[in-house]
């Protein structure tokens, strides 16, 4: 039964990612009017849409580079970022 979900999931992730292709080649060719931010995206796994895991990268980094986090906990939590977008973790 897992196969199933497993299938389903990858058709879903593959499904996205063409339209999320497609939303970004018509903005490129200037047919949709739709800014980059307002884009309808796919949650990932925690619920979280990718704009707003790329976000919380965004405000992770701020606050360790102003001094308000240690780099241990800074980059146990980019790590966790990272995966949930699908990154490589270097």
């Amino acid at each position: 039964m897992g196969r199933g979900s497993e299938s389903f999931q990858k058709r879903q992730r593959e499904k996205n990612k063409r339209e999320r292709a497609a939303a970004k080649q018509a903005r490129r060719h200037g047919k949709l009017e739709v800014p980059f931010e307002e884009e309808v995206e796919a949650p990932s796994s925690n619920g979280k849409s990718e704009a707003e895991l790329y976000e919380d990268f965004r405000l992770l980094s701020e606050k360790y580079q102003s001094g308000g986090m240690d780099e241990e906990t800074y980059e146990k939590r980019r790590v966790e970022i990272f995966e949930q977008l699908g990154l490589e973790v270097h």
